[in-house]
């Protein structure tokens, strides 16, 4: 969100006269528009940013309610499906741009739990889970969520380990995963392999997950079963394993000088909630399950920023809407543009719902007058006296 005041580079003397906003700055951490870029240039012995967008305002971190089971698609009589609200803001707050990303969101977070609102599946951006899991992901666990992630090319593939465990991108897997399933994304992104091989490695990683024994205790800690334990794969460290069913994947364990990891040598191991707390989370990553609830709760967040962002209506990114300095009065005339926005995405969803078996209130289509194509000539339409 720009302010009205005008912003100041951080190394001069002056001040800017609205010192609770901050710099914007798409390139790395967004919050230091002193540092350079990777791709920054050199003329004339000096350097040149060449940024696409630096602005001074504040960071709006929203939190928006969204049912991630349905996708929202009107009935076949165009009627919006009365089970599927519009997503809405629900809790917000304000802060210097890239200065505090997670403990922004686990204060907006902690205010929607407080006002009773459950707790289900929470996306965010890559900013989240990048920021240190005490931060963010350890509070929102907490809290009960169930964190949904994407990751960067360089985040992909084996992530953590814990008693010979492996977190694989956000999900633990027998350390006897093949090497082809392990690489799956990042052979795609390698163009290696197509989409539709990458999909069958995805679904050829399931049975080789450790399988949950109980819920997490409330310090996070949570007892999971090795795979061939539960019956999901064949191990020859397992030899009970062996035989149950010829149609189950057989695990092909290195063998290492000091023994069996743990995890190979027991039943069950423990895996306590720091490990791999940056980039653990709840669904697997890549799969049908995954793809529907990440993107769906993504793109109502983006769908909402463009909506409030529109300039006939709350238009919360021009600073001509607000101007006045100081985080706090900023905060309380964007909670009034908010709550406008969820009023009016609320009332354009009913419009469009089927009261009592009538036909829903439809807007005419506006069109500009225009002459019919029947009266044109190539001198021009004829005119009727």
């Amino acid at each position: 969100m720009r302010t009205y005041s005008r912003g100041l580079r951080t190394t001069g003397p002056d001040l800017a006269t609205d010192p609770d906003a901050g710099w914007y700055f798409r390139e790395g951490d967004h919050r230091d528009p002193d540092a350079l870029p990777a791709h920054s240039t050199k003329k004339n012995g000096k350097r040149q940013r060449t940024a696409a967008k630096a602005m001074f305002g504040y960071d709006a971190t929203l939190a928006i309610a969204r049912n991630p089971h349905r996708d929202g698609t009107p009935r076949p009589d165009g009627t919006a499906d009365p089970r599927v609200p519009p997503g809405v803001v629900t809790g917000f707050t304000l802060d210097k741009p890239g200065h505090a990303p997670g403990p922004n969101a686990i204060r907006v977070l902690a205010d929607v739990r407080r006002r009773g609102h459950p707790a289900g599946f929470l996306a965010g951006d890559r900013a989240y889970n990048n920021t240190v899991p005490d931060y963010f992901q350890l509070p929102a666990r907490a809290l009960s969520y169930q964190l949904v992630f994407d990751y960067r090319q360089d985040q992909l593939g084996i992530q953590a380990g814990t008693a010979g465990a492996q977190l694989i991108e956000g999900t633990w897997y027998c350390p006897a995963l093949p090497s082809a399933l392990v690489t799956a994304t990042t052979d795609l992104h390698a163009e290696a392999i197509d989409q539709e091989t990458r999909t069958r490695r995805i679904a050829a990683r399931i049975p080789f997950q450790l399988v949950p024994k109980q819920h997490p205790d409330r310090e996070g800690h949570q007892r999971m079963s090795c795979p061939a334990a539960a019956g999901h794969v064949q191990c020859p460290l397992k030899p009970t394993s062996l035989g149950r069913d010829p149609r189950l994947p057989l695990a092909d364990p290195q063998p290492s000088p000091a023994g069996p990891a743990k995890i190979c040598a027991q039943q069950s191991i423990t895996i306590p909630p720091e490990a791999g707390a940056q980039q653990h989370q709840a669904l697997p990553y890549g799969t049908a399950e995954w793809q529907r609830t990440y993107f769906r709760l993504r793109n109502s967040v983006e769908s909402f920023n463009g909506f409030a962002k529109d300039p006939i209506y709350e238009a919360i990114e021009q600073p001509g809407r607000r101007r006045i300095r100081g985080i706090a009065a900023q905060a309380l005339l964007l909670a009034f543009q908010l709550a406008h926005a969820n009023r009016r995405k609320i009332d354009r969803w009913l419009d469009t719902l089927s009261p009592d078996g009538h036909p829903p209130h439809r807007r005419p289509t506006r069109r500009r007058p225009t002459r019919p194509l029947g009266s044109w000539t190539p001198t021009g339409h004829l005119t009727t006296k």
